[in-house]
């Protein structure tokens, strides 16, 4: 039965033949996007597609013919005020997409605008939105998913000095005591996004909490690649896993070592306890044991 490793090595080969293509297109020049699409790609891509389906939030395809023009720019700068003045609509989003919550938006009236004309555009010519930006910046290969995993763990910082990936996120098999909990598990995030879906987010990561950490603290383009090389590998190591949030994960072993570190502290409090009064009661229980031996005599 082959080990971890060599597991790991197998699909090391597999993420490089199928890398190098995919890098290969992707590294190709791309159209000049319009101010529009570059700031979906930036605020919204990483939670919503148009065309491509549901992601963290909505598939926005037709939403300009679902909802009235007025209320899509109110619900998208301030969609959580929206929902905390009980309109019915911005409530149902919120509960249908449970647990993400679509924060309130620092973008202008006139940028909303240009989104929601961007999205009937494309929604009227029946065609995807594709992020211009989301594309390697070079071939992936072999070397770049151990690279990958050690910028994952933080045995080497980000050049950007933003926090290590697992701080948040777990992936199968990257350590003893796996990651963080407070993102999801991304052993299968590269099935679960496509491969300019996944880049993207790393381009420019939307979600709340990553926005704030990566505002000021951006992954570079070479960091991308190899990160990106991992998550790759690390779904053809773990061809049965699905990305899991963080509430659905079972950390094991905290448990053991939580049940361990209680049974040792009791121990320990034991020994205190027992020894507490010792240098008092040392000398009391001599003195008695020699006066009993002397009225024996």
């Amino acid at each position: 039965m082959k080990d971890g490793k060599t597991v790991l090595k197998l699909a090391v080969l597999t993420a490089f033949i199928g890398g190098l293509s995919l890098a290969s297109a992707q590294t190709q020049p791309a159209p000049q996007a319009s101010p529009a699409a570059t700031l979906f790609e930036k605020s919204c891509y990483s939670c919503h597609n148009i065309g491509g389906g549901d992601k963290k939030g909505p598939d926005l395809k037709g939403a300009t013919s679902r909802r009235a023009r007025e209320w899509l720019q109110r619900y998208i700068a301030t969609p959580a005020a929206l929902n905390r003045a009980g309109d019915p609509d911005a409530a149902a989003l919120f509960k249908k997409y449970t647990p993400e919550v679509m924060p309130d938006q620092a973008i202008t009236p006139e940028q909303i605008d240009s989104l929601l004309n961007l999205i009937d555009e494309l929604s009227k010519k029946n065609e995807t939105f594709v992020p211009a930006g989301a594309k390697l910046s070079r071939s992936v290969v072999p070397a770049d998913v151990d690279a990958g995993r050690l910028l994952f763990t933080g045995s080497v910082a980000l050049e950007g000095k933003g926090v290590a990936c697992i701080s948040c996120h777990n992936v199968s098999g990257v350590g003893a005591l796996g990651g963080g909990t407070l993102g999801p598990d991304l052993t299968a995030v590269n099935a679960r996004y496509k491969d300019p879906e996944l880049i993207g987010i790393l381009q420019n990561p939307g979600f709340p909490t990553m926005k704030s950490v990566f505002a000021t603290h951006p992954i570079t383009d070479e960091e991308i690649v190899k990160l990106f090389a991992y998550f790759q590998n690390a779904r053809l190591a773990e061809p049965a896993s699905q990305v899991k949030p963080a509430a659905a994960r079972v950390d094991f072993w905290f448990a053991i070592i939580g049940f361990g570190t209680v049974v040792l502290s009791f121990g320990m409090f034991g020994a205190i306890w027992r020894n507490r009064l010792r240098g008092v009661r040392e000398p009391i229980v001599n003195s008695a044991a020699m006066s009993h031996k002397r009225h024996k005599r």
